[in-house]
């Protein structure tokens, strides 16, 4: 078997890396990486202090599909008008157009594999997600999502 100019091994400790507030994570491809296909991330989400509201921030995309795999932890997960708990090793497709969310009430952080299909709206995880990247606290991600890959947050 010989190996395509594609492929790429993408060590541990390699990859893109974000932060966000208490969530961070790693773009392990990128819709760079695969001529716009898709894109794959890592992200951990941090659990919520009991004391704070839960929000699942909803919102769709129009034209991304997006992807989610519960690697380790658990978070309940917002689907159309539906709230279900995932649990490691579930998975959940999300397809273009449908309002979707999550929120962290486990007491413990969840480990995720997230990919976008096609790929680039990873990219404003690079630009405004890592502390401190978004002069207009958070305004420039949603303007950008909006503008570039048709998504609506409520």
């Amino acid at each position: 078997m010989v190996d395509s100019p594609m492929t790429e091994i993408v060590p541990t400790h390699a990859g893109l890396a974000f932060e966000d507030a208490p969530d961070r994570g790693r773009v392990l491809v990128s819709g760079r990486d695969t001529g716009g296909s898709y894109s794959l991330m890592e992200y951990v989400v941090a659990p919520r202090p009991a004391t704070e509201p839960v929000a699942y921030g909803p919102h769709l995309h129009r034209e991304i599909e997006e992807t989610f795999l519960v690697r380790q932890g658990e978070l309940r997960f917002l689907l159309r008008d539906e709230v279900t708990l995932l649990r490691t090793g579930d998975f959940v497709r999300v397809p273009p157009g449908v309002r979707h969310g999550f929120a962290n009430v486990s007491g413990g952080p969840a480990h995720l594999l997230v990919s976008f299909h096609p790929g680039g709206f990873e990219e404003l995880f690079l630009t405004y997600r890592t502390d401190g990247g978004d002069p207009a606290g958070g305004a420039g991600f949603l303007a950008d999502a909006t503008r570039l890959h048709a998504s609506r947050f409520e």
